[in-house]
């Protein structure tokens, strides 16, 4: 249990640089490398052969061990080295390729000790060596060896290239802000073309020009190519002849778009200027590539100059004459948001037409290789499960239509951000792997990027603070139709503005060194746009201010404007502009404009002294612009709430998955600035069937078990920091700590368990003692007697026999002791230890009924003991097998039938021990952790298995068939680490944990989510007293749950159908239950819900694959299906004995999958997989006949229906998606009603009115209910997002009679029921969140906002 060691010194600096060396030499087969050693024949200090086995070298790649000698480690350097050189002579890393830094480095790890003090830096990059990963930044063409899943797209860019080689014009790349367009060209395109991928004779020696446009995209391409200086500055000279003459009426007709003769004039001259620059260099002919275009339009105020440039550019790839060859290449990358903007030019509106490629997200596998390839490239490791993790928190889904396509499904923006966490994932790797805590401590996908930048921030003195912030601003381009962009500063401009300089050098080399601004040649520029988005400090600044930053931006350039036309004073801004930007700059001070900017407006204001008017007229503009500022004034501050506000939203929906606690108080807070929100309102909703939790604090060290009393009035906690602790959760909403900690051991406490009667608490832990405690009254608890000492080393965990009179101890000398206390204040040995394992016993447990002892341990066994005498215990039958590691964990279920282990191996496994001679796996084992499992637990109805683990989660599995274990919600995770313990409260409500950051956590799991079916559940149906529900499930079972107190539902009754159960039915009166399976159906007297009892035979229908059932009003007429095309219709008056009504109901052409009655009785409406909805007149049911023509509109499947408690309206929900409504007030000519309502990311499968008809449910395939607001039927309105909960899709769902609850079925196997009182949902989230949001997580994650916690 004792911590290992941060892998962050010598040794790990060793391990990482020999697996970059060897990953660097090809990764050669280890039995390659000893041979290569034999054959050196070399011979060490004392003339022995050197020998190197392959387990050795092994050991030293992966960082388990430092050569003992440098003789065994020199020769093997030299066999890599030389494998090295041959694929890169120069070394990627300084030193790499030098046996003397070897040696110093050698040294060094072995002068250091195995385990690397705590608190020791971790190694700086270049101490290491490299970093496969670019973080925000954009790889480069020197970084092609770790640029990896992009091959595809490379290869389709490169093709369109070699055509365009040939043909002649511009080639466009289009994607969307993050998508990886300029890694793409860099890394994937140029080092392409270099090593002859475009086919093209003489290719290879290319020279390539990669070109941003900036300000002014003519001066950077003249910058790029020399050679052009000359030629495209008479162009632009006779550019502006030509607009002179245009405007006078008599020139050619020119408008943004049209070639301008000025460069047409010179085309054989920028032919010429490009192929000098391409034999400068060595080729005939040049790439050029374009990066991010788009700062054209954004950062460029001369729409002429940007036409030249793409003219020049388009001239250049154009050969001069058909069929002849152009100087140049040109590929043009721009963001997908400006591709309106390019069809203004015809050049590239051609090229968008005919040579352009979009590059959308990666696949799945594509985003394994750029995670999983240069870490191998760089001789990293990836822990198991971390890949998995990324891409499941980058939004990749893996459902049956992406699957099909190959295609996971995210953001194509998100892709910096994922790049982003990589890189903080290397900073925090350990000894050379890659691990999940890394990721995890480094704030995943969507935290890593603000994580970095606020310890950065963290790092600048206050000054420094000061002073980034208006750097930081002066780096973004604020958008006023478009989103937000970078924008390129140099840093003399910026160091220039700051009030204090050297605070800003400051501000800006920590950055830099955070790799979120890029310092290249005197510029500087943010990294990446995604760091706009991703920190919400910066996201802050920009919108707390936005009016201010545009109007900067505007006066900014207006000012460069005028200082390029000599300062014309036309162009001095006048009025209430002038006012406007004087009292911004007056706001802004001396660091808020350039000097260019504080120039113009100084001029500005002497014109508007010269030029004053009348007193009467300054009056008059004072009023007007104090008016225009006091509105501005107010829309800034609605402006800056909004913004805070989607901050905060923003960051509880990022804490769900990792922190779910946290999140449900992140959006009390949302919901206390803005009540009304639906969108938060719902969110909130969703909490319901979350478990969340309290933390209690008091430990420190790592909690390595929790142990409930017998009464669930107290829990007993054991640390490493050698004590046991008492809370007292008599109020389970308000635990506390219980007197001071339990002194006594002298190492760390691995156990505290408390007797079967509750009088006795025991203890033990690495001092290799038990102490007993009288815990009769648990605010006094007394030591009894001394300490046991059974001299078996290390005791790992007790367990009480059921009658309390016998102790078990699981001891380090790979033994189990029996101790007698019936007597606690004098214990006594039982006989000899019981052996059976080869190591240490880790684990022990004692069945409910007393009869069996289990023990485990690091042998990876499980032993079975009868201890029904616990004078004569003896060994049940052999060891049992199936783990491949240590078993940490033992469990037994309440009936003593299951045993369950968790084991080092990542599993859960279980068995059946009715034959404990011969136990017997059953199902599969449970493998969702994805490191070793620490603890498990049953509850105590058994139809729960919590399983804690190194993956610093808690997971749920519904194990109402122990066969078919179904996981049960998210995992429970917080900021804890390695979860140690877990146990279930007596009542079964709570679940207490215990792990490395000393915090025990008690969740409160959800009454709202019903466990008892094993397989996809459907139903549910309310009794009309509001007190009862009924479920049933493909299991085959019908279960009635009291929910007469909605915080402890109960199942009363349990039927079972015979077969798997499709559908139900509840009479209105409540006393008729019909059930539907393949072919039959069953009638049940639910008249008294605690003892429902069969009714008559079963029914005999011809249905296979349709489940239709519905029970008219008053209960005395059935409707089933006939077969899976037609429907049947039932006297059921005399309940015991069903009579079919008239003939099958024939016309639909699929499954019928609906059926329902209208309120009188009169009309039965058939929904279809026929696209269709028909109704029938059943007046008379014997007779029953079509009601007009099929309603037709939905283009898929009709799933579902429900017809409003006033009858008016029918809402169907089907396979297209959406949910229509339709007008049955005349039921021979049904209309429908509005426009259909959209949603749902699946199949919509279930529909469901509210009492009062103004609020409809709706449930998909997609896991979620949408609820409906159709008070208004032409004009229905989502009520804020989505509920979820569910992991699988919905079947079925049903409001209480009241309204007040809906109940859902899923193929998740669960039924939930949610409380739609949002008052009930706040009061749960504060009772059960206590303690969450202190003032210190709320300053992490509020920074914008006074600390004042949204519960009371």
């Amino acid at each position: 249990m004792a911590g290992s060691g941060q892998g962050s010194g010598p040794r790990a600096v060793f391990a990482e640089r020999f697996a970059l060396l060897y990953a660097e030499a090809g990764d050669p087969p280890l039995k390659k490398v000893t041979e290569s050693v034999g054959r050196a024949r070399r011979t060490d200090e004392r003339g022995r052969p050197v020998r190197a086995t392959a387990q050795r070298v092994s050991d030293w790649r992966r960082g388990r061990n430092v050569p003992a000698r440098f003789s065994a480690l020199s020769v093997v350097l030299e066999v890599l080295i030389g494998e090295a050189r041959k694929s890169r002579p120069q070394p990627p890393a300084a030193g790499l390729y030098d046996l003397d830094a070897w040696r110093a480095l050698w040294e060094e790890a072995l002068a250091s000790p195995v385990t690397a003090p705590v608190d020791e830096d971790p190694p700086s990059s270049d101490e290491i060596g490299v970093c496969p990963y670019r973080g925000l930044a954009a790889f480069q063409p020197e970084d092609s060896s770790w640029f990896f899943g992009r091959e595809r797209s490379t290869a389709a860019l490169v093709s369109r290239l070699g055509s365009a080689a040939e043909t002649g014009g511009i080639v466009m790349l289009v994607g969307a802000s993050g998508a990886g367009k300029s890694s793409l060209v860099r890394a994937g395109v140029i080092p392409s073309v270099r090593d002859g991928a475009l086919a093209v004779p003489g290719s290879t020696n290319w020279p390539a020009v990669v070109i941003t446009p900036g300000g002014d995209p003519v001066k950077e391409l003249i910058r790029q190519i020399p050679e052009l200086a000359e030629i495209l500055d008479m162009a632009l000279t006779l550019d502006g002849m030509d607009q002179d003459l245009v405007a006078s009426g008599h020139g050619p007709d020119t408008f943004l778009g049209q070639t301008l003769m000025g460069v047409m004039r010179f085309a054989a001259q920028i032919r010429a200027a490009f192929a000098a620059y391409a034999a400068r260099h060595g080729g005939d002919r040049v790439v050029v590539v374009v990066d991010q275009f788009e700062e054209a339009f954004t950062l460029s105020s001369d729409e002429n100059r940007v036409q030249v440039f793409v003219q020049a550019l388009h001239v250049a790839c154009t050969p001069a004459v058909p069929g002849g060859t152009a100087p140049a290449v040109v590929l043009v990358g721009v963001r997908a948001d400006f591709y309106g903007r390019c069809l203004a030019f015809p050049e590239l509106a051609d090229a968008l037409q005919d040579r352009q490629m979009v590059l959308g997200p990666m696949t799945s596998a594509e985003l394994r290789e750029a995670v999983s390839r240069p870490a191998k490239a760089a001789g990293l490791q990836l822990e198991p499960g971390l890949i998995e993790l990324m891409l499941r928190d980058l939004g990749v889904r893996s459902g049956r239509a992406q699957a099909r396509a190959g295609q996971g499904a995210y953001d194509a923006g998100a892709l910096p951000l994922l790049s982003h966490a990589l890189l903080a994932t290397w900073q925090r790797r350990q000894a050379g792997k890659l691990t999940i805590a890394g990721y995890r401590s480094a704030g995943g996908i969507q935290g890593a990027v603000a994580a970095t930048a606020e310890r950065a921030w963290a790092d600048l003195a206050p000054e420094a603070q000061h002073a980034a912030r208006p750097l930081l601003l002066r780096l973004v381009r604020v958008g006023e139709d478009t989103q937000d962009t970078r924008r390129r500063s140099t840093r003399h401009e910026l160091v220039e503005q700051a009030a204090n300089r050297a605070a800003g050098e400051e501000a800006l080399e920590v950055l830099a060194r955070a790799r979120l601004v890029t310092l290249d040649a005197g510029s500087v520029e943010i990294t990446h746009e995604a760091l706009l988005q991703a920190w919400p400090r910066l996201r802050s600044w920009i919108d707390q201010d936005r009016e201010g930053q545009l109007l900067r931006q505007r006066l900014e350039e207006d000012a460069a404007t005028w200082v390029g036309q000599d300062r014309d004073s036309s162009l001095l801004y006048r009025g209430a502009r002038l006012e406007t930007a004087r009292h911004w700059a007056d706001a802004a001070g001396r660091e808020g404009l350039t000097g260019t900017a504080q120039d113009f407006l100084a001029v500005s204001m002497q014109y508007r002294r010269r030029a004053a008017w009348g007193r009467r007229a300054a009056v008059v503009c004072v009023v007007v612009l104090a008016l225009i500022a006091a509105t501005a004034a107010v829309l800034a501050v609605r402006q800056r709430d909004d913004a805070v506000f989607r901050q905060v939203v923003a960051e509880a929906d990022r804490l769900q998955g990792s922190d779910p606690s946290l999140s449900a108080q992140l959006a009390l807070v949302a919901h206390r600035m803005r009540p009304d929100d639906r969108d938060v309102q719902t969110r909130l909703l969703s909490t319901q069937t979350t478990p969340l939790a309290i933390p209690l604090t008091g430990h420190t060290g790592p909690v390595y078990l929790t142990s409930y009393s017998p009464d669930g009035k107290f829990l007993a906690t054991a640390s490493f920091d050698q004590t046991v602790r008492l809370w007292d959760l008599r109020d389970p909403d308000d635990p506390k700590p219980l007197g001071s900690p339990l002194p006594g051991h002298r190492s760390w406490v691995t156990s505290a368990v408390f007797s079967p009667d509750g009088r006795t608490l025991a203890t033990a832990g690495d001092d290799a003692t038990v102490r007993l405690w009288d815990v009769s009254d648990p605010e006094r608890p007394r030591s009894l007697g001394e300490p046991l000492r059974g001299d078996n080393g290390t005791v790992y965990l007790l367990a009480f026999t059921p009658d309390s009179r016998t102790l078990v101890t699981a001891n380090a000398d790979h033994t189990a002791r029996l101790w007698d206390v019936t007597d606690p204040a004098r214990p006594r040995r039982l006989g000899e230890p019981l052996g059976g394992h080869t190591d240490q016993v880790r684990a022990v447990a004692i069945s409910p009924d007393g009869a069996l002892l289990a023990t485990a341990g690091d042998d990876g066994t499980v032993v079975l003991f009868d201890v029904r005498d616990v004078r004569a215990p003896r060994q049940l039958g052999e060891p049992v097998t199936g783990f491949e590691d240590t078993v940490h964990s033992l469990a037994f279920s309440p009936d003593s039938k299951l045993l369950a282990g968790a084991g080092e191996d990542h599993s859960v496994r279980l068995f059946d021990v009715a034959d404990p001679a011969a136990p017997k796996p059953v199902g599969r084992p449970l493998t969702d952790h994805t490191e070793g499992v620490w603890s498990v637990a049953f509850s105590p109805d058994g139809r729960l298995l919590a399983a804690a683990g190194a993956d610093g989660t808690t997971r749920l599995w519904n194990i109402a068939d122990p066969a078919h274990a179904v996981p049960l919600g998210q995992p429970l995770s917080g900021r804890n680490g390695i979860v140690y313990a877990v146990s279930f409260s007596p009542d079964g409500r709570t679940l207490a944990t215990g792990s490395h950051d000393a915090v025990v956590r008690l969740w409160s799991l959800p009454p709202g989510v019903l466990v008892g079916h094993s397989a996809r559940t459907v139903g549910p149906r309310f009794t009309p007293d509001d007190h009862h529900l009924v479920s049933a499930a493909e299991d085959e079972s019908i279960q009635v749950w009291d929910i007469t107190d909605p915080g402890d539902p109960q199942s009363t009754a349990v039927l079972s159908h015979g077969a798997g159960v499709w559908s139900l039915a509840m009479s209105e009166d409540g006393r008729t239950l019909a059930s539907v399976s393949d072919k039959v159906v069953r009638l049940w007297d639910v008249t008294d819900p605690h003892h429902p009892r069969p009714l008559g035979e079963p029914i005999g229908v011809g249905t296979r694959y349709s489940s239709p059932v519905a029970l008219r009003h008053d209960g005395k007429v059935l409707v089933t299906g006939s077969d899976d095309n037609s429907v049947q219709l039932w006297d059921i008056e005399d309940r015991e004995h069903p009579k079919p009504l008239g003939r099958a109901l024939v016309g639909h052409g699929g499954y019928v999958h609906y059926v329902g009655f209208t309120p009188d009785g009169r009309t039965l409406v058939t929904a279809s997989a026929d696209n269709t909805v028909r109704l029938w007149n059943v007046t008379d049911p014997a007779a029953a006949q079509p009601l007009g023509h099929p309603l037709a509109g939905h283009t898929g499947a009709v799933r579902a229906g429900d017809i409003s408690p006033d009858g008016r309206t029918l809402a169907t929900a089907s396979d297209d998606r959406t949910i229509r409504l339709w007008d049955l007030t005349v039921p021979n000519r049904v209309e429908p009603i509005g426009a259909p309502m959209s949603g749902h990311a699946e199949e919509a499968v279930a529909v469901a009115f509210s009492p009062d008809g103004r609020t409809l449910a709706s449930g998909g395939e997609d896991r979620t209910i949408r609820l409906w607001d159709v008070h208004d039927l032409r004009r229905p309105t989502a009520v804020g997002q989505v509920l979820t909960g569910h992991q699988g899709g919905l079947r079925d769902m049903a409001f209480s009679p009241d309204g007040r609850r809906l109940a859902s079925t899923s193929s998740d196997s669960t039924v939930r029921v949610w409380d739609l009182d949002l008052q009930h949902v706040i009061e749960r989230v504060c009772v059960k969140t206590k303690g969450v949001l202190p003032e210190d997580r709320w300053r992490e994650h509020l920074p914008q906002l006074d600390y004042e916690p949204p519960c009371p």
